[in-house]
């Protein structure tokens, strides 16, 4: 008698999903969501060796239908990218058309457990008034590796890191209200003028040429070359 033996499915590494939230915004609703999972050591091995790790942030919206199966009515995937530059020794994290550099693999690892702002569907998608369940996961998306890792994520567990659904319930409301922006720091008290000082003699004034003497117009003016976004994205709400 010959018996066929298929290997058994391994269990993912658990990413833990936390708080989750839409929010309105200019006509739409975006989703704020944290996960939580520390990178396996051979994960790690992988990203400091050159191999770039995909996750999928995965959302689904169903409407509930007692009389048949339930309306996926919307589903929604972002793509997260991790990858290592030996060049530059930096992390990056992509997604969305955005690359935000890290200096520690823990940082990069931190950035990536917190959406924010991710457009999931329109307002159109949805009626005033009704109760629709929403879904979110997080995993890694094995099939981007290269294919002997592939190999091993069928028999690693380490390689199979994932999270389960989570769902939870969301009211429509029927005015929407995008939240308040948040509150604009107060002015500084004007300063007073410094007291005049005695005229120079031109003949001992520094040229109009001499570096670091006179106000620099791009860094010192705050608008040096570093991106408002990625100083934004830099400091993820934990």
């Amino acid at each position: 008698m010959l018996c066929l033996l298929w290997p058994a499915a391994v269990p993912a590494q658990t990413i833990e999903v936390g708080r989750t939230q839409l929010e309105y915004a200019d006509g739409g609703w975006n989703l704020s969501a944290d996960f939580d999972f520390d990178l396996p050591g051979n994960l790690e091995d992988a990203v400091n060796k050159g191999i770039a790790l995909y996750f999928l942030v995965e959302f689904e919206l169903i409407r509930p239908r007692w009389y048949w199966f339930d309306d996926h009515a919307v589903s929604a995937t972002r793509v997260v990218r991790l990858s290592y530059h030996p060049l530059t020794r930096q992390y990056r994290v992509s997604t969305g058309g955005l690359q935000v550099p890290f200096s520690r693999l823990k940082d990069a690892v931190d950035f990536m457990q917190h959406v924010r702002g991710w457009r999931v569907f329109e307002q159109r998608a949805v009626k005033p008034g009704e109760t629709v369940q929403a879904e979110v996961r997080m995993r890694l998306d094995v099939t981007q590796l290269p294919k002997p890792f592939q190999i091993n994520a069928v028999n690693t567990r380490d390689w199979n890191l994932a999270s389960d659904w989570k769902r939870f319930s969301f009211l429509v409301p029927n005015e929407p209200v995008a939240p308040p922006p948040p509150p604009v720091p107060p002015a500084s008290p004007p300063t007073s003028a410094p007291p005049i000082g005695p005229a120079l003699n031109p003949a001992s004034s520094p040229a109009s040429g001499t570096p670091g003497l006179l106000p620099n117009p791009g860094w010192g003016m705050g608008a040096g070359p570093a991106s408002n976004a990625a100083s934004l994205l830099l400091a993820p709400a934990k």
